[in-house]
């Protein structure tokens, strides 16, 4: 059948109404007419593959990814950079619309472009399965657990996608078997990040201890500076990682420049996977705040931020309840000689509360999920002067807000596009207290 594609969904697939029902369209842009195959259908909504795109959106291209269809991982690959921004920003409109009502839009300030859409990304988490008897790099496709077998993503730095390739040689010369869940054993994931041609490398296996020959031939790979083991013995998991994670042979950390500020970051330490666009954010952050305030960073991880705040403010104190972030954090600060700042390992909420003394900024940075109820509570409760709200979802954003508005009015929102060909998209908001609070 033939459909008109009249929005695009949050996941960036087409969306069309046949029979009142919406359709759910991967790789279809706003206008188009297509021919459709029903995959899946469902009372209220169904799923539908492009066959042929009759009428095609001006802004489509051809998608320099031989593999995005299959994958479905880069749901925007088939539009140019135009179109891209184009949905990100309306994405972010409709949900300040739908949960905050009457927005000025003039508060959005232009997209900053991502300077590289394509080789962004310097750390990546790979799954491995064998592929005509070789083991083989790829992606689960989209809402499945189907292996896709990748030579090459275009979206990863040339360095880390060179050492995915050399990693999988030699695993191929020690016949490395893949994960088998009867078995319990095999190799499941190659966890990569690099920066400067240096590159940290976890392998996540099932139960079984690494050959040592195989270490010593990975450790003789150009570039491979930290290497550790992580165990996911749990065979219906859908993280990477397991419980258990062993550093075997090169550097524990692997070292980050940004600013002239240094990180030293184990594989569990989350870091920001676009370095530029990160630094980006930062800039904007630190040009918010004034020189002499003292600033909380709530959800601040291994101090990423926090650090790039110290040689401008009079204090900063960094909140984050991940114990290894922290730990991480604090060996950061040592690193670069930083007194004027302290790190908390606690729920942000709990730590904001308990502070008692004057907090000129607060700058919350929480993950997709956005602030819980008791985070708002407590901002609203402490009625800080100046609030910064950086953002990786502009969904949980829009409610957070509805509900921060409470207290505190919009000044800006600045969008970034990080995550080029996918329908993400990361917002810096500046917030002010409200004078009749």
């Amino acid at each position: 059948m033939r459909a008109k594609i009249e929005k695009t969904g949050m996941n960036g697939e087409g969306l069309a109404y046949l029979n009142r029902k919406p359709f759910f369209i991967p790789n279809a842009l706003v206008d188009e007419l297509i021919e459709v195959e029903i995959v899946e259908e469902k009372e209220k909504y169904a799923f539908g593959k492009v066959l042929r795109v009759v009428e095609a959106n001006p802004h489509r291209i051809v998608s320099p990814c031989t593999y995005q269809e299959e994958c479905g991982a880069c749901a925007l690959m088939q539009a140019d950079m135009t179109y891209q921004k184009q949905v990100k920003v309306a994405h972010l409109k409709q949900a300040l619309l739908k949960y905050m009502g009457h927005v000025d839009f003039k508060l959005i300030k232009p997209i900053v472009d991502n300077p590289n859409p394509l080789y962004y990304r310097n750390q990546c988490k790979v799954p491995v399965a064998e592929n005509h008897g070789r083991l083989m790099g790829g992606m689960f496709s989209a809402k499945s657990n189907t292996f896709v077998p990748i030579e090459t993503c275009i979206v990863h730095e040339t360095d880390v996608e060179a050492m995915k390739h050399a990693i999988l040689r030699v695993l191929n010369k020690h016949h490395m078997p893949e994960f088998s869940r009867s078995g319990n054993n095999g190799i499941r994931y190659i966890l990569l990040r690099s920066f400067k041609q240096q590159v940290q490398c976890t392998l996540v296996t099932g139960e079984e201890t690494l050959n040592p020959r195989l270490v010593d031939d990975l450790m003789e790979l150009e570039g491979l500076v930290s290497l550790y083991h992580s165990i996911n013995s749990d065979r219906h998991s859908h993280e990477a990682l397991g419980k258990d994670i062993f550093h075997i042979a090169g550097d524990p950390n692997l070292i980050i420049y940004i600013n002239a500020i240094k990180y030293q970051l184990s594989p569990k330490a989350f870091f920001q996977l676009n370095l530029a666009q990160a630094t980006n954010i930062f800039r904007k952050v630190r040009n918010l705040v004034n020189e002499g305030e003292t600033v909380m960073d709530a959800y601040c991880g291994v101090g990423a931020l926090s650090l790039q705040l110290t040689n401008k403010v009079k204090q900063v104190i960094g909140v984050e309840n991940n114990r290894f972030a922290i730990r991480n954090a604090k060996e950061n600060a040592l690193l670069n000689k930083i007194e004027n700042i302290q790190f908390i390992c606690e729920d942000a909420a709990v730590a904001l509360l308990a502070y008692e003394e004057p907090l000129d900024v607060l700058i919350v940075d929480p993950p997709r999920s956005g602030l819980d109820d008791e985070m708002c509570a407590a901002i609203l409760s402490k009625q800080i002067p100046h609030l910064i709200y950086v953002s990786c979802n502009p969904t949980s954003l829009a409610k957070n807000l509805s509900e921060l508005k409470k207290g505190y009015t919009i000044n800006s929102i600045t969008p970034y596009d990080l995550f080029s060909q996918t329908p993400l998209l990361e917002c810096v908001v500046d917030l002010v207290l409200n004078q009749s609070v």
